[in-house]
């Protein structure tokens, strides 16, 4: 019997079928009739938040725990308990777990050697240099994880920090403008981690006092936190401080909002590079990686890189009718069987600010249920 090999000359609905292949040798023969499966259904099972656990630390109790503040290609950053940095290799066991800024690990002190080129003597206090001299072997469960969607079906999520208190994001009055679609997203965000939610509104000096910035109202009605803020002016900074005592708290914003200069007000000692628009209107991006920056008084903030989207893609539907409470239930059910442009509509609504009806929709269709890891084929 003639063997033929997938895309010569068996017929190309015959490919699409796990019968074609139940001839073969055991091994090509499963592996095809999987490969057909996936041609015939469209989809592959997968569980997205199989790629979310963690394996069991019991073993692991008695070692001493650090705090992961950033992971390399091919090694982790700790901070210990003392606030000193460790820098560490990750046991085999972990190479394929998802860890993330803020995880809580268990380690063990490996042996170092003490003439190795490749590495400084230490690691300073940016994370930079010095060998590995522990091997994480655990990671502790978690008590929050913020995430946001993937970009495509095979990276369902993008992991932004574990074990966080709070999530403040900025948003600047101006050079870029006010978004609230940016702030109803991160509160999803927040609500599906668990975390506080608090708007900070940078260069307020840049618009007039008499603007009391009316995209706001909706969060206001609603009692999110929002902090006024000029950086440059040193106001509504004082308040901040208190509130990072012993928390740690996540900053999140587009490019350009005047995130990192916020930071080298609250930490002088990070020494950001700050920028400021692209000629399109667009922020530049300075920070590349999520850094771990602890404060004086005790509490650590977290500066992510400037987003250009933030996608809700995979999160749970029912997470919308907190953030949209002026929405009845019938609404929630689907909104997109609404008008959203239609009059009638909006005055039957009673809405205060109709232009959310069209934001709902948004956020409703972007988390339409799919399956993570969606074959392409067809």
């Amino acid at each position: 019997m003639k063997k033929y090999r997938l895309g010569q000359s068996r017929e190309a609905q015959d490919l699409d079928h796990r019968e074609a292949y139940t001839r073969e040798r055991s091994g090509e023969s499963k592996r095809r009739q999987r490969h057909a499966e996936r041609l015939e259904t469209g989809i592959e099972a997968h569980d997205p938040l199989a790629l979310l656990r963690l394996p069991d630390p019991a073993p692991w109790m008695h070692l001493p725990e650090a705090t992961l503040i950033q992971r390399h290609s091919q090694w982790v950053d700790l901070e210990l308990a003392d606030r000193t940095l460790l820098r560490a290799t990750l046991s085999g066991k972990l190479k394929g777990v998802r860890l993330v800024c803020g995880d809580k690990v268990r380690y063990s002190v490996v042996p170092v050697e003490p003439d190795d080129p490749r590495f400084p003597a230490s690691v300073n206090t940016r994370g930079e240099g010095g060998s590995p001299e522990a091997q994480v072997v655990a990671v502790m469960p978690r008590t929050s994880l913020l995430k946001r969607g993937g970009g495509d079906d095979r990276e369902p999520w993008q992991l932004i920090c574990a074990n966080a208190d709070e999530l403040w994001v900025c948003a600047a009055v101006v050079d870029p403008p006010l978004r609230p679609g940016l702030l109803e997203r991160a509160q999803v965000l927040a609500l599906d981690a668990g975390l506080s939610f608090r708007v900070l509104v940078t260069k307020r000096d840049r618009a007039s006092r008499k603007d009391t910035l009316p995209e706001l109202d909706p969060l206001r009605e609603q009692g999110v936190a929002i902090h006024e803020t000029s950086a440059l002016k040193g106001e509504g900074i004082e308040p901040l401080r208190d509130l990072l005592k012993d928390r740690v708290v996540v900053l999140l914003g587009h490019s350009g909002v005047g995130k990192s200069t916020l930071v080298n007000v609250l930490h002088p000692e990070a020494a950001l590079k700050t920028g400021g628009l692209t000629r399109f209107g667009t922020g530049k991006q300075t920070t590349t990686a999520a850094r771990w920056l602890p404060l004086a008084t005790g509490g650590t903030l977290v500066d992510t890189p400037g987003i250009r989207s933030l996608s809700v893609r995979g999160f749970d539907r029912a997470l919308l009718g907190q953030v949209f409470p002026e929405f009845p239930a019938e609404v929630m059910e689907d909104p997109t069987a609404l008008d959203a442009e239609d009059e009638d509509t909006l005055d039957r609504l009673e809405l205060a600010y109709p232009e959310r009806l069209q934001s709902l929709q948004r956020l409703w269709l972007e988390m339409e249920d799919r399956n993570p890891n969606q074959n392409v084929w067809r």
